[in-house]
């Protein structure tokens, strides 16, 4: 008889179910190292019991068990409420797997893992990654009931929610219309098609459920805080590290580093202490003259005017409206073409949700009319 008895830490209790983000019954297109480890997952363990433990020792003593290695990521680490130091009560196995255990074991605490050439890597889920500081248990507690509640209308009217939007759009009509076309699944998994629809993100947050923007969640990753030390190096390598930090994707204008002095370029020293990531960009700009721009899908570098003059500078901004003015005799109209960087973040936010309110307008127009007579 198989039995996972009494896994819990000393607040919660740990039967949640969980997906790892390598399935272990599949080892299709897994490298030989990483096929070995997920059948070391697979392995039944007779009986294992482990009381008291943190969870990086929890893990490696689980780990040697099967005979493999399990490590927790130091920043998922830290998200957890009592950061590495965060407690399990008591772990008791009976012939079963650490496949079946594991999502048992992280899951509550908002964790998945990864299957590796070395061993097993624990992460934080993306929802838990987002809140971006020390989560408190009712942030598990409710980030666990929505992966395990299965949506229906009336399940999710018990979730509290929070728009931080624009109040110049109707967010709670654009999400719940998206909510309706996301199919099934979770909680969890319906409003991570949802958001991800409208460019959105969520995260638990207490009581409630938090939706912001995806370039609002950038600007908060990017307040972290870092120290770090950069000496000679290539700009674009520290670029790279500090947005690898912030876990967001940096995007460079062509060319860009070739039009810097190679001594700015290829040999760049930065010195962090306690310093916000955006606080590093900042500098960075100051010093070079490179601009940046966070957007819904990354960080976009470019060259400042002083640098690049008007057209490499302007290349990496879009246009992104018009302002027509007519004459004061009205024989003609002045037309003026508007880039992203000439309008406050507050304006550029208000257009791209009103894009994408009138964007799902017309979907509902283009979608079929069930009423009209079918052609014969």
């Amino acid at each position: 008889m198989k039995r996972i008895v009494g896994i819990a830490t000393a607040v919660l209790a740990l039967t949640m179910a969980a997906r790892a983000e390598t399935p272990t019954a599949n080892q299709e297109g897994l490298s030989p190292g990483s096929a070995q480890v997920a059948r070391a997952l697979d392995k039944k363990l007779e009986q294992v019991t482990i009381h008291g433990e943190a969870l990086p020792a929890a893990l490696a003593q689980l780990g040697e068990e099967a005979g493999i290695r399990i490590t927790i990521e130091d920043e998922s680490a830290d998200l957890l409420p009592w950061g590495p130091q965060t407690r399990l009560k008591a772990v008791n196995i009976e012939d079963a797997s650490l496949a079946e255990v594991l999502p048992q074991v992280l899951g509550a605490l908002g964790m998945t893992y990864k299957v590796q050439d070395d061993g097993v890597l624990v992460v934080a889920s993306e929802p838990l990654k987002r809140i971006n500081r020390r989560s408190t248990w009712d942030d598990l507690k409710l980030l666990r009931r929505c992966c395990e509640a299965e949506y229906s209308p009336e399940t999710f009217s018990t979730f509290r929610l929070q728009y931080r939007i624009t109040n110049k759009v109707d967010a709670p009509k654009m999400f719940m219309t998206q909510l309706s076309k996301a199919g099934r699944g979770t909680v969890a998994e319906m409003m991570e098609v949802a958001t991800g629809a409208l460019g959105w993100v969520w995260f638990p947050d207490g009581d409630r459920l938090v939706i912001r923007t995806s370039e609002a969640q950038i600007a908060n990753l990017m307040s972290r805080r870092i120290t770090a030390r950069y000496t000679n190096q290539p700009l674009s390598r520290i670029l790279v590290d500090l947005a690898t930090k912030a876990e967001t994707p940096i995007h460079f204008e062509p060319g860009m580093m070739l039009k810097l002095p190679q001594t700015t370029s290829q040999s760049y020293t930065l010195l962090l202490r306690e310093t916000s990531i955006r606080q590093a960009f900042e500098l960075i700009s100051a010093e070079t003259g490179l601009k940046y721009d966070i957007r819904r899908d990354g960080v976009y570098t470019g060259l400042s005017d002083e640098i690049g003059g008007t057209t490499p500078a302007r290349r990496g901004s879009q246009y992104v409206g018009k302002i027509s003015i007519p004459s004061g005799d009205g024989a003609f109209t002045y037309e003026f073409l508007l880039r992203s960087d000439e309008l406050p973040d507050d304006v550029l936010e208000h257009r791209r949700q009103l894009i994408e309110e009138y964007v799902q307008k017309m979907r509902r127009d283009m979608a079929p009319n069930e009423s009209a007579p079918q052609p014969k």
